[in-house]
């Protein structure tokens, strides 16, 4: 089935978007961001204001109610969390077991249906060489805890080859994932003196 995902950015709540002006008609799943990570490798909110006191993830979940059909997942990471703590988290079971219990307790206390991991980037800006396997690690581990809530797991991934290389097992990901999001925005900017397609299909 032909998927149409749409990202939240939560900031936005502060300037040109809010929650109640998406049109939840028009996804088929549609991604918060973004949650971040404590030391210990738990989930943690990033803005309690926004989304807490403002209700941003009550009112996101609630857009389900004019779709039955939308699926809605929290993103965790981004590219303000740098690399270093989702490094550390996937290092060892116990951080990753932590980790797994968090998303899980998280998608049941605000009403998600998944999670979207979006560690930019595996073995990157303050990662580890190691990165690249434990990722993997990390999404068997998700993949299998998931399946018994029958949860989407889906990933944010860079789309240069470089960057392929460096951070990802593809045919890992391929088989722990419902959904790789690969990240082809910013294929214009205003350094090319005009506009063109954002992300082209």
């Amino acid at each position: 089935m032909d998927q149409i995902v749409g990202y939240y950015g939560s900031w936005k709540v502060y300037s040109t978007c809010k929650i109640e002006d998406i049109n939840p008609n028009l996804f088929t799943i549609l991604i918060y961001a973004f949650a971040g990570l404590n030391l210990d490798g738990s989930i943690k909110v990033l803005d309690n204001w926004s989304d807490i006191e403002l209700q941003g993830y009550k009112k996101f979940n609630n857009l389900k109610q004019q779709n039955p059909n939308l699926k809605t997942l929290l993103s965790v990471g981004g590219w303000n969390e740098g690399s270093a703590n989702y490094s550390n988290m996937v290092s060892t079971q116990t951080s990753r077991r932590t980790f797994v219990n968090s998303c899980v307790s998280f998608i049941q206390m605000y009403g998600f249906d998944g999670i979207d991991f979006n560690w930019e980037y595996p073995s990157q800006r303050g990662g580890k060489s190691e990165d690249k396997e434990n990722l993997s690690l990390l999404l068997k581990e998700l993949r299998a805890e998931f399946n018994k809530h029958n949860y989407l797991l889906t990933m944010a991934v860079a789309a240069g080859e470089t960057n392929i290389d460096i951070s990802y097992q593809v045919p890992e990901l391929s088989n722990c994932l419902d959904y790789i999001l690969v990240m082809t925005y910013d294929m214009h900017s205003y350094t090319d003196g005009r506009t063109g397609v954002n992300a082209p299909f």
